[in-house]
């Protein structure tokens, strides 16, 4: 992953999130996504070097579940995490979630580039809770 070919980069489809553009370099993009990706305690495959196949594994007991929520409150995004990041019942029923994540270009936008996360498969709410917490913590638009 230290070589970038930024011809490699796919180009963008389908709608914009404006809170995931960004004109970062695409390099230091990645290394903040794959770290934040492992401080979720998210499962990474490593598809190209702008694109990842991910999956948040189930949650099955309510212990580990209130452990994950009460350790995640008080994690840094930044510090590694060896617990896999559920939020709150309300919003992420912890099951499985399968996803990408994908660096693209914008098309006729030189340098400016789209992080898109896609699901492929598992509950809606709890991917919802995945690409806010992404979003959010990878701040691409400030």
């Amino acid at each position: 992953m230290d070589s970038y070919d930024l011809e490699a980069l796919g180009t963008h489809r389908g709608a914009i999130d404006r809170t995931t553009i960004t004109t970062q370099p695409p390099a230091t993009v990645m290394k903040r996504i794959n770290a934040i990706l492992l401080n979720m305690g998210v499962h990474i495959q490593e598809e190209s070097a702008f694109k990842y196949r991910c999956i948040r594994a189930k949650n099955d007991t309510v212990a580990e579940r209130t452990a994950a929520v009460n350790a995640s409150s008080l994690d840094p995004p930044d510090s590694p995490s060896t617990t896999i990041l559920y939020g709150a019942p309300s919003e992420d029923p912890t099951d499985e979630v399968r996803f990408s994540v994908e660096l693209t270009r914008l098309g006729g936008l030189n340098d400016t580039y789209s992080l898109d996360i896609r699901r492929l498969k598992g509950n809606l709410r709890s991917y919802k809770f995945i690409y806010d917490t992404i979003r959010d913590r990878a701040e691409l638009s400030r």
